[in-house]
C-alpha cells in the first residue's frame, strides 16, 4: 500500500484524542498501516500504524507502534 502523494519521510501529527496510547501530541513518520485488522472502539475505525516517533525538535526518538483513529489517517491504496 502507499501513504497518499506525500513524499517519502512525511512526519504526521495526531493530537492525543486521535491515538492510544500516550500523552501529548504523536509526531509519526509513518511506514505501514496495518489496514487488515481494524478496531471498532468508541463508535470510530482505529486502524494499527507502524513508523518511527520524531520529537517536536525533529529528533527521532525510535519505532513506534500505535493505534489511530482512521478518520486522521492519510489515504491508502494498493500499489
Amino acid at each position: 500500500m502507499t501513504i497518499d502523494d506525500r513524499p517519502a519521510g512525511t512526519i504526521w501529527t495526531f493530537a492525543e484524542e486521535d491515538y492510544r496510547y500516550g500523552i501529548g501530541p504523536l509526531r509519526l513518520r509513518i511506514e505501514k498501516i496495518l489496514a487488515g485488522a481494524p478496531v471498532q472502539q468508541d463508535g470510530d475505525l482505529w486502524y494499527e500504524v507502524e513508523g518511527v516517533e520524531v520529537s517536536d525538535q525533529g529528533r527521532v526518538v525510535g519505532p513506534r507502534r500505535a493505534t489511530v483513529r482512521a478518520s486522521r489517517l492519510p489515504s491508502v491504496r494498493p500499489r
